[in-house]
């Protein structure tokens, strides 16, 4: 019992104990009231009270763990949306009502057995085994003292026996697996055509009762959605560059400390042959050197440019060092002797050689004025982003900070929370996505905290006007609406007229026939299962196809707004085999599900028999839901 319960420390008891007996939170039936539990208790479980200490230090480590995997601090607000608070109570809950079974029973494990299982968590091995200092590290990531953890381990040994007891030796019945693997694995093929729109030609304008009723309907889709304006300060060292007040003198340092930037190392072009052995290539250097060109190599071995040309490189750009050296070594036009590089024998051709260069400082002053610029400005955003902030408190309006700091002041068109005006066309706004955001998370008169641009820029913004959202007439939208409803009727007559040409296959006619009489073809799908699918059949029509028996006709919406006819020509159930990969998968699935179930349906039992009490005061007040 003891092998098995320390084989499992990280498996089905983690999946089961930790996941699944969260799930017993949820269907509970625990009373919301505090009678006879301590003040200090956050709920009972029969005679066992769950300490305020135990659920904050409980709450706070799932806190801890999952800001650790989301990258970020997480807080009670966020935590309660998500249901952690209810989590862990369930979870404490769960394994009180373990516990209490597990006293009753008299299950306990050795001191001995849980110091081997200690020393034998894969978490606390060294180079050597068992490190001691390695478990003393996990503890105080976990905020746990070694007395606390080894107590843990004796009521976590003391359950898993108890569930080990409970589910042990579940087995998958074979009739059950193999319905399951059939179910996966079956094939099913049909024949199918599809049935376009195009297939349509008398589709009618709708008429002008058609249209309102059509619009009346659907009034929702067109209403007009609420748009805002705002009023921005940008502060952004490019915003207050001034190119004009650079000097000469620090254009001409710039460019000596970016110098490298304006420089373009020599490049070359090389074509290279290569031969099997250094010989060959020996061989054909002694032809070039009798009148034979590179390119009569190339001709005689059936190559052309595309095969030999390595592209125009650096000398960095060389994977093979001695290749790189021989190449510029070459002048242009010039062939080279064997080179015997790391991976290969070759003759090279330099067939282009691009000397360095430099761009002299005239080519590129004015690039350099604006760098410059921007870095002058760079280091008078913070002081004058600081002054802003001050004249802002002080009461100042947008406008008198803009006059008072030579700042543009922007006032925005109109925008919706996409971030289109009333034309559907994109405003362009600094950091669009963020200001939008902010923008409709305020509204008129309030002060808002500057938005960040970059590394140090800043952004002040301010609601200046709102348009409600509101029902457009008809009139405004009616190209739209003219649109949709055709749409729509086009959908239903096409389904219409699928259903009548199914309904004559239905009746004894091949589905050849019908795509022969509509000028379409048919096309027999291969084989697929369930969850495969195949190219051309849409979703729907895969699950068509196994909704009934061989010979079974639909027709289902397709891919691209057309319908899909098809008929089930052939099923194939393969021989079912234990050992199959899939058959192991399904196993191992439900073999999972039926302890998970098995287990979850033992400790609801074992909550209701003994009783389940929460003092919902101290609850709110240790996750925070009181101030909500």
């Amino acid at each position: 019992m003891l092998d098995a319960l320390r084989n499992s420390v990280g498996s089905w008891f983690a999946k089961i104990l930790i996941g699944l007996l969260v799930l017993s939170f949820a269907v509970w039936g625990i009373a919301d009231v505090f009678t006879g539990i301590g003040s200090t208790s956050v709920a009972s479980v029969g005679d066992k009270e769950i300490s305020a200490q135990d659920f904050q230090r409980a709450y706070s480590r799932e806190l801890d763990q999952l800001s650790r995997r989301v990258g970020q601090p997480v807080t009670q607000e966020q935590a309660a949306a998500f249901g952690v608070p209810a989590q862990v109570l369930g979870r404490l809950v769960a394994e009180a009502a373990l516990d209490n079974e597990a006293s009753k029973l008299r299950i306990g494990v050795s001191d001995e057995a849980i110091i081997k299982t200690i020393q034998e968590t894969p978490a606390f091995q060294g180079v050597n085994g068992y490190d001691r200092n390695r478990l003393g590290q996990v503890l105080y990531n976990l905020g746990m003292s070694e007395d606390e953890f080894v107590m843990q381990q004796q009521l976590v040994a003391e359950r898993q026996q108890l569930a080990e007891a409970v589910i042990g030796g579940i087995v998958v019945p074979e009739t059950m697996l193999e319905a399951f693997d059939k179910y996966a694995m079956e094939e099913r093929t049909v024949e199918y055509l599809v049935l376009p729109k195009s297939s349509l030609t008398d589709v009618p304008a709708p008429t002008d009762e058609e249209l309102n009723a059509f619009f009346e309907e659907n009034k929702g889709n067109y209403k007009a959605p609420e748009y805002r304006s705002a009023t921005i300060i940008e502060l952004t060292s490019d915003k207050i560059a001034k190119p004009e007040n650079v000097t000469d003198e620090e254009i001409a340092q710039e460019y000596e400390r970016t110098k490298n930037r304006y420089q373009s190392q020599e490049q070359r072009r090389i074509y290279q042959i290569s031969f099997p052995t250094k010989q060959e290539a020996e061989a054909a250097v002694v032809e070039m050197d009798s009148g034979k060109t590179f390119e009569d190599l190339m001709n005689e071995r059936d190559l052309t440019e595309k095969d030999v040309d390595l592209g125009l490189m650096n000398k960095a750009g060389f994977l093979d060092q001695k290749i790189a050296d021989a190449a510029f070594a070459l002048k242009e036009g010039q062939a080279s002797n064997v080179v015997e590089g790391q991976f290969t024998n070759a003759i090279l051709f330099a067939k282009e050689v691009k000397p360095a260069a430099v761009q002299p400082i005239e080519d590129v002053k004015d690039e350099l004025r604006a760098v410059v610029a921007q870095a002058n400005a760079a280091d008078e955003v913070e002081d004058l982003f600081n002054e802003v902030e001050d004249a802002r408190a002080g009461g100042s309006t947008f406008e008198e900070i803009a006059e008072r700091f030579d700042l543009e002041l922007i006032n925005t068109p109109a925008f919706d929370a996409s971030g289109n005006n009333e034309a559907g066309e994109t405003v362009e706004l600094p950091v669009a996505n963020e200001l939008t955001t902010a923008v409709f998370s305020t509204d008129v008169g309030v002060e808002n905290d500057p938005l960040e641009i970059g590394r140090t820029g800043h952004l002040w913004y301010e609601v200046k006007e709102v348009t409600p959202s509101r029902d457009r007439e008809l009139s405004e939208v009616k190209e739209a609406v003219t649109a949709d409803w055709t749409a729509n009727r086009t959908g239903e007559l096409l389904e219409e007229k699928a259903k009548a040409l199914i309904a004559e296959v239905e009746a004894g006619k091949s589905l050849s026939e019908i795509a022969a009489a509509e000028g379409l073809t048919t096309t027999t799908s291969q084989p697929f299962t369930r969850n495969g699918g195949v190219q051309g059949l849409s979703g729907s029509a895969v699950t068509a196809a196994f909704s009934g028996p061989k010979g079974t006709a639909a027709q289902v919406p397709g891919n691209n707004e057309d319908r899909i006819l098809l008929v089930l020509t052939d099923t194939t159930a393969p021989a079912f085999m234990t050992e199959s990969e899939n058959a192991q998968r399904i196993n191992t699935q439900l073999t999972g599900a039926l302890e998970s179930s098995l287990l979850n349906q033992f400790i609801n039992q074992l909550e209701q028999t003994e009783g389940v009490l929460v003092n919902q005061a101290v609850f709110n007040q240790l996750t925070g839901l009181d101030r909500q």
